[in-house]
């Protein structure tokens, strides 16, 4: 309550900001709407003033009830407007008299307590109890006040998510993917308003995920909590902060799950015998009695190879289309770009064709194949924005075929070790590290690498000096 008090030159006034939703019912003197009551209690004593307080939120409450239950200011009738006014002019009389009566009574304790010291120790106690009665009854009005704020205002985080989602330049697929991160998360607390999100929840939470709950839900691995659903969260929350769609991030100094390093016994790229097997067996891909799509033949045979002679990512190279293999300035060139799907950065890039691909007839592949991707078939898609998954699967059944070859050990990632094996083999084979960063699509290794462009005919000059894998 205490915060309706406001001294001016050693005088309190109360003051109370008339509520947005009434103030057209409210005028001050020429007309305009009313944003605030404030009038002089004409006392000096703030505990004197403190008492008046109960009278004059009294009063104002009464004329806020009654504003919100009478019609529109536009509609109401000068006889109500005539009251409203009367019922204010009142209300200032009155707490000029409980002014008066309240000073004469203070000045009477005042000289008693200076004859009586066992009165003036009994009041002293009494002002602290008053003091701290208030003190406890301000939070609590804050509280309710709050509460109050909150369910007005309530922001769905289901909502805040199809806000977020919902602008432009977001990726489709990243969007699908964290949905169900999000629906997880209000299912957990088992409510869906954002303002009552706490940190304190989003930890539960987040343990819930590390340690699972020992009926349905299991326990995820931290790459998976860290990388996916706090990653979701903590990114929707911040931008919903920094838009003021929620008055705090509760998802700021929410830590990760810490991840436990196992010993490394070995590195991360293939050995020159495991290259060697992959690609031995994509030359005999086409004479397997497997049942299985020609797509996935056909990625089979090519992909590992682009892979070995370029660095990319699998789903730089799955995704690639025939338009995206062309001839620039006489050089047998990929466009590695998100217009065809997902690029790291979202930075285009072009590598040159190791010749060993041109000879192995890649070139003749693509010339054969119609308008579109190379690797799979989008009219088998299930949806428009499903392209990025089919790239992302045919990945996924590479890594396993790979697996079948006999490559099971874990700490090796069947597709990403040609992209560890490339850029050791071009330290090997004395490939520029600017060159080697342009073909893996890596960032400048410093200010001056972010001037310019590394030209086609640099990059095909280096990638050549790779030797021929078989």
């Amino acid at each position: 309550m205490s915060n309706h008090l406001q001294n001016r030159n050693g005088t309190y006034y109360f003051r109370r900001v008339v509520p947005d939703d009434v103030r057209g019912h409210f005028r001050t003197a020429n007309g305009k709407p009313r944003t605030e009551w404030t009038w002089s209690l004409r006392v000096k004593d703030r505990e004197t003033a403190k008492r008046l307080l109960p009278e004059c939120l009294a009063r104002t409450n009464t004329l806020i009830d009654r504003a919100r239950k009478a019609p529109p200011p536009s509609r109401l009738a000068g006889q109500e407007n005539r009251e409203a006014s009367a019922i204010e002019r009142a209300m200032l009389e009155d707490s000029l008299e409980a002014a008066d009566f309240f000073a004469g009574l203070y000045a009477e304790e005042e000289d008693r307590a200076a004859r009586d010291p066992a009165f003036a120790a009994d009041q002293r106690l009494l002002a602290l109890r008053a003091k701290e009665a208030n003190e406890i009854s301000a939070r609590l009005e804050d509280k309710k006040l709050l509460a109050e704020l909150r369910v007005e205002n309530a922001e769905s985080i289901t909502g805040l998510y199809e806000k977020w989602a919902g602008v432009a330049g977001r990726n489709p697929k990243t969007v699908r993917q964290w949905r169900p991160y999000i629906s997880n998360l209000a299912t957990f607390l088992g409510h869906d308003n954002a303002l009552d999100v706490r940190e304190a929840d989003l930890v539960a939470w987040r343990n819930q995920l590390r340690d699972g709950d020992g009926k349905r839900a299991k326990s995820l691995a931290p790459k998976t909590i860290n990388g996916s659903y706090l990653g979701a969260v903590s990114a929707l929350f911040a931008w919903a902060k920094n838009d003021g769609l929620i008055p705090t991030n509760p998802a700021k100094d929410v830590a990760k799950v810490q991840v436990i390093r196992r010993p490394s016994l070995r590195t991360k790229e293939f050995t020159m015998d495991e290259a060697r097997l992959i690609l031995n067996a994509t030359l005999v891909v086409h004479q397997t009695t497997a049942r299985e799509r020609e797509e996935l033949r056909t990625a089979k045979r090519w992909v590992p190879w682009l892979m070995a002679y370029s660095g990319a990512r699998v789903n730089e190279i799955t995704q690639l289309r025939k338009q995206d293999i062309v001839v620039q300035d006489g050089i047998n060139v990929m466009r590695l770009t998100p217009d065809a799907g997902t690029i790291k950065a979202k930075q285009a890039r072009v590598v040159p064709l190791h010749s060993h691909l041109v000879d192995m007839g890649f070139l003749d592949f693509v010339a054969e194949k119609e308008a579109g991707p190379l690797f799979f078939d989008p009219k088998r898609r299930r949806s428009e924005d499903a392209i990025n998954r089919q790239a992302s699967r045919l990945g996924s059944k590479l890594a396993s075929w790979v697996r079948s070859l006999g490559l099971t050990d874990r700490e090796l990632k069947p597709n990403h070790a040609w992209r560890h094996l490339f850029n050791t083999l071009a330290l090997r084979h004395e490939i520029e590290g600017r060159v080697a960063r342009a073909i893996l699509g890596h960032a400048a290794g410093n200010v001056n690498e972010s001037y310019g462009s590394v030209p086609v005919d640099v990059m095909a000059a280096q990638i050549e000096r790779l030797p021929r894998f078989l």
